[in-house]
């Protein structure tokens, strides 16, 4: 039932998880301080940002949602997801804790964030009982080996010996989701009072100008 529950929510999740992110701008109990809840969630937010950019950078495994299935070409369990099954769900859950610290939204942190990881959780297991299915042996001994989500550290200074980190790559495919990270942070900044409408007026127009800019290199060709 959890692996069917778990291809729903990917089939779904494009109207589910927006619905869960607006959970961000409503009225909430704070958590901290807002200086701690901006160190911490910002601490967070660049920790997701990263695992996503390096994971992707980094092709290591094709899977995700071809017409809202799961899906995975192939399976290399090396690099990164040598450290963690599920790197890039990793980042995924750091982002969304991160944003939540940030907006110091009690109600994100306690209600709606454990709703995503029992989300991700449910789309972790129906990817890896594809991945099973195809892999059989191969992969059961690499679940049994290595974490599903939390990385193990002291394997980090050979997990990425002989790979090349493509930035190019990593740019054109996260930009979107820069964009989207960078104006969150605008509009939380907002409406926590934290910058007055001037400045989240030249904050957006630059992240509007940046992000035009990187879709011309793309349309260009430049991030191929």
């Amino acid at each position: 039932m959890f692996i069917k529950f778990g291809n729903w929510i990917l089939r779904y999740r494009q109207i589910i998880f927006p619905i869960l992110h607006a959970g961000l701008f409503l009225p909430s109990s704070t958590i901290f301080p807002w200086e701690w809840s901006f160190l911490i969630g910002g601490a967070l937010i660049i920790a997701g940002v990263l695992i996503r950019s390096i994971t992707i950078g980094l092709e290591y495994v094709i899977k995700g949602n071809s017409q809202r299935k799961i899906y995975a070409t192939i399976h290399v369990p090396n690099g990164i997801y040598s450290l963690c099954r599920n790197p890039m769900y990793l980042g995924n859950l750091l982002l969304l804790l991160g944003f939540g610290i940030f907006a110091n939204s009690m109600f994100f942190v306690l209600i709606i964030f454990p709703v995503f990881l029992l989300l991700y959780l449910a789309i972790i297991k129906a990817e890896e009982n594809m991945l099973l299915e195809k892999y059989g042996e191969e992969y059961k001994k690499y679940k049994s080996e290595v974490s599903m989500l939390l990385p193990d550290l002291s394997l980090i200074d050979t997990a990425f010996k002989g790979f090349h980190f493509n930035w190019k790559w990593a740019l054109k495919k996260e930009y979107n989701s820069w964009f989207l990270y960078f104006s969150v942070i605008d509009v939380l900044l907002f409406c926590n009072g934290q910058i007055g409408s001037a400045n989240t007026i030249i904050s957006a127009a630059i992240i509007i100008t940046l992000y035009g800019l990187l879709k011309f290199l793309e349309k260009m060709q430049f991030l191929n």
